[in-house]
């Protein structure tokens, strides 16, 4: 049985130690182990030996995956999963488990060691539209989150408030409207998980760039690290414009859902 690991400080310090083999690609660990967002699970809680973290829809996975609870919380994965970076036993697993319906991509890293507040501000003051440009509020905060359309990932986040307290993000408005927004979608005692927006009649208008500066001088002024780890490779081209460096790239996997019988 899979069971919600309860975040006491002796858990935590479990957890970490559990997990000290994965690569950090993002800051997932730092959030679930500080018990800032995310859950952990294990397969007993006295003495577990599988353990997973996971802020939907990224699982990762540690401890002996060749345990009846190892198993059993792969076989758990719900389709459209992202299954991250873990230890070789538990991708091996995954790919008997699952066989072709876990399909592998690359994602990119890139560390934040260089970046300049002056080469920020450089880029944002060839940006046009400058009054556009807004601090997400707790307002608006509170419109992202009830709106179920939105793209902008503030749900795991208790409230509207709780976002406004954690963390930090800028949109762009017109016509009342947000058309684009740049925000910490993790936060940790580290810093943000950048996450961007841009509606695609708003794309390539350098909108994307200028919502990320404002965030990035944020981070930088408040000694917030801002993460970035790219699913693209436009985000790998926006992130080395800013000034990231990038580190090396590593693979995921997709679960898709299983195919019905036509």
């Amino acid at each position: 049985m899979i069971i919600e690991y309860p975040l006491t400080k002796a858990n935590r310090i479990r957890l970490a130690q559990a997990f000290r083999l994965n690569p950090r690609v993002d800051l997932t660990f730092d959030c679930v182990i500080e018990n800032q967002m995310g859950k952990a699970y294990v397969d007993h809680l006295e003495h577990p030996s599988a353990f997973k973290i996971a802020i939907e829809p990224f699982w990762y996975f540690a401890g002996e995956a060749q345990s009846p609870g190892g198993r059993e919380m792969i076989q758990s994965l719900p389709p459209y999963t992202l299954f991250m970076p873990s230890p070789p036993e538990w991708v091996a697993l995954a790919k008997e488990t699952f066989g072709e319906r876990l399909l592998p991509f690359d994602r990119y890293s890139f560390s934040p060691a260089q970046l300049s507040f002056d080469h920020l501000e450089s880029l944002w003051q060839s940006f046009p539209d400058k009054t556009a440009i807004r601090r997400i509020d707790i307002a608006l905060a509170e419109r992202i989150r009830r709106d179920p359309d939105s793209m902008v990932p503030l749900t795991d986040f208790d409230s509207a408030e709780d976002f406004f307290e954690r963390s930090i993000g800028f949109c762009m408005m017109k016509d009342g409207a947000m058309v684009g927004a740049a925000c910490g979608s993790l936060a940790c005692s580290r810093g943000i998980e950048v996450s961007i927006f841009v509606a695609d009649e708003y794309r390539r208008q350098g909108v994307a760039t200028a919502l990320a500066c404002r965030l990035l001088q944020y981070c930088l002024e408040h000694r917030m690290e801002p993460h970035w780890d790219a699913a693209n490779p436009e985000s790998c081209k926006l992130a080395e414009k800013l000034g990231y460096v990038y580190t090396g790239s590593y693979e995921a996997y997709y679960l898709r859902r299983e195919q019905t019988p036509g």
